[in-house]
């Protein structure tokens, strides 16, 4: 579903990405694990088209989008959730969902497309009038996702979702993760819970100052790769 190739992005002069080649399975789910630091949102964010692609290659099945803009990879099908809970503070659920999906253009649609969101996330068709700064951090959290389900996608990013979230929460969200993989959505996480996002994944990216260190299966993973060492190695 989605591929880079050689990828080398940053910030500013600050290179922080080092020639990535990361191939993303469609119809699974794939965490991008490492130390903080090593990349892992900058990956993200740079396959949204959200950080320019400085070398390299960025491919949605099969076609290079690395010059497209974020909005124009949104209307091919990638859509990407940020870290941070990103709402419209000051509008209703239902206003949030209305403004997210600017590409529909049918309010008959629009009006299916939000049902659908309330029915597959109870607790946001029972709050649709509520003001979104009203939320819990997990329920915010659930919205955003909701926004991006309404653009019908075929690849979500997920950065952090579980990021100050309780324990209940964060099995609820990743209940709801594996929920939407399991409808045929292809979704790529990248996490800092560690166990919660591999019991999720079928596919992982371990991430380290920038490099790949490892790519595959997660039934692999223990076999193939010392994690305790490489994130000691990824602080210094």
């Amino acid at each position: 579903m989605l591929a880079t190739r050689g990828l080398v992005s940053g910030y500013g002069r600050v290179e922080t990405l080092h020639g990535v080649d990361v191939e993303v399975p469609r119809g699974q789910i794939t965490t991008v694990i490492g130390p903080n630091g090593s990349g892992k949102s900058t990956l993200l964010k740079t396959a949204a088209g959200l950080i320019r692609t400085w070398r390299g290659s960025t491919l949605l099945e099969g076609e290079d989008i690395s010059g497209r803009p974020a909005h124009a990879r949104v209307r091919r099908g990638l859509c990407m959730v940020p870290q941070g809970r990103v709402v419209f503070p000051f509008l209703t659920v239902a206003e949030n969902l209305r403004m997210c999906a600017y590409p529909v253009k049918s309010e008959r649609d629009l009006r299916a497309r939000a049902e659908e969101a309330y029915e597959f996330l109870p607790v946001l068709g029972e709050r649709r009038n509520a003001l979104a700064t009203t939320l819990s951090g997990g329920e915010q959290v659930m919205l955003a996702i909701a926004k991006v389900i309404m653009l019908r996608p075929r690849l979500v990013l997920l950065d952090e979702p579980s990021l100050g979230l309780s324990p209940k929460m964060i099995g609820l969200v990743y209940q709801k993760v594996s929920e939407l993989a399991a409808r045929g959505l292809t979704i790529m996480i990248v996490e800092q819970n560690v166990r919660k996002a591999l019991a999720v994944a079928g596919h992982v990216v371990v991430l380290v100052l920038g490099s790949v260190r490892y790519q595959g299966g997660v039934a692999r993973l223990e076999n193939e790769v010392d994690l305790g060492r490489l994130f000691v190695e990824g602080k210094g």
